[in-house]
């Protein structure tokens, strides 16, 4: 079979949207598909290589020549409307490949919906099918929150002003009016997979009533269970094992602030150790036994993992998984999450972990010391977690995607 993946970023821009498309593409070579990834030009990266089999094709879009629209050069995103430049270039690249399947991940598929035809398609035609990694086929802010509140469903005044408190009025007024007029557009799509519960139940409202739309989970790459037990012990860990451990962007949304104030009114003040990103409203940490780093390898989180005593996923947005947690289940710790998104089907309250009310550090603290006080427990939720997590593995993942492609290519032939 021949495959086509679309996403905005590839390698070397890696978040969890750009990982899962790399595992993923990775194992469609492994499993004998020919694989061509086609993503944005960005500054001088080579226009075409090959990576891990991976073939990789960089276009241009026209949006990406204006870097004042964005906060972040590195991550030109595309629009939420067919951008001419990348159209003609899928066109291009599409003709020449000649895919059985089209696999779409981020807004880019806004540029190739207007190319594939439903109705009465040529022989040749590619298949198209759309994975929903968040909540951006609706929401401009890909948040699926209003108010700080999980929204109800998109409006177009709502969505305008929400969107325009979170990009200035011009660029969420263009955002938000773009999703909305190219809602017809969603028709062009044989079949959407969203990464959850939570993601599908948002996407619904926005897709025609007749969309095949399927639950099949992100993934976690390959042989990443074998790291927490293989790779050594990193240097910036607390001195003992038996941490808490938080791995994620290092902002309000992911709950840190909340995380912050819990690990203070903790009976057992074990070490905390916060793995992530930098942001602009990162809070302060000023407490000894709070220990921050930046820029973890992969292998080294994983190391880490297998050394905490509890795993702590607090995010007061709607995550649409949370792969840290199926990380953390991986090496067999216990989590301890908020009720929200994507977190309820991977975190089984009781069973694998605790799930929380969000934005409340009381009722964290006391979860993460009741785990903290009781090993037995701890060791019991940790073995389930390792269990429950295998579902997310790419040897697990992969096939319900091709099971997909089939599907899709059998109905329209």
């Amino acid at each position: 079979m021949r495959i086509v993946q679309l996403t905005d970023f590839y390698r070397p821009t890696i978040g969890g949207l750009e990982r899962h498309v790399d595992s993923l593409s990775q194992e469609f070579v492994r499993l004998g598909h020919e694989t061509t990834v086609l993503t944005l030009q960005i500054g001088d990266r080579p226009a075409r290589e090959t990576i891990d089999g991976v073939r990789i094709e960089r276009i241009q879009a026209w949006s990406g020549r204006m870097p004042q629209l964005y906060e972040d050069p590195e991550r030109p995103f595309h629009p939420t409307v067919p951008d001419p430049g990348a159209l003609m270039a899928l066109r291009a690249a599409v003709r020449r490949i000649r895919p059985d399947i089209v696999h779409s991940h981020s807004w880019l598929q806004y540029s190739y919906f207007p190319l594939h035809r439903m109705r009465r398609p040529a022989p040749d035609a590619p298949g198209h099918i759309v994975t929903l990694h968040d909540y951006g086929l609706g929401c401009a802010k890909k948040t699926n929150e209003h108010g700080g509140k999980p929204c109800s469903g998109p409006a177009p005044v709502k969505c305008l002003r929400c969107a325009s408190g979170e990009y200035g009025a011009l660029k969420g007024a263009a955002l938000a009016g773009g999703l909305r007029a190219s809602r017809p557009l969603h028709r062009r799509a044989d079949a959407y997979l969203a990464i959850s519960g939570a993601v599908a139940e948002a996407a619904r409202k926005v897709l025609p009533p007749e969309a095949d739309l399927r639950i099949v989970p992100s993934m976690v790459p390959r042989g990443i269970a074998d790291l927490a037990r293989t790779e050594p012990r990193p240097g910036f860990l607390p001195a003992e094992d038996g941490y808490l451990l938080f791995v994620g962007a290092l902002g309000p949304h992911k709950g840190v602030d909340v995380l912050l104030e819990a690990h203070r009114r903790l009976r057992n003040r074990v070490p905390l150790v916060l793995i992530g990103t930098p942001r602009p409203d990162t809070p302060e940490v000023r407490d000894p036994l709070v220990t921050v780093v930046h820029d973890v390898p992969s292998a080294q989180v994983m190391a880490a993992w297998q050394r905490a005593s509890v795993a702590v996923v607090p995010s007061v947005w709607q995550e649409p998984l949370g792969q840290v947690a199926v990380e953390a289940m991986l090496a067999g710790r216990p989590v301890v999450a908020s009720d929200v998104g994507g977190l309820r089907e991977v975190v089984e309250d009781g069973v694998t972990g605790l799930r929380v009310e969000p934005g409340d550090p009381g009722v964290l603290a006391q979860a993460l010391d009741k785990l903290l006080g009781d090993p037995a427990l701890r060791r019991q939720m940790g073995q389930r977690g390792r269990e429950r997590a295998a579902r997310y593995t790419v040897e697990v993942v992969a096939p319900q995607v091709v099971e997909a492609f089939d599907r899709v290519l059998q109905r329209r032939r």
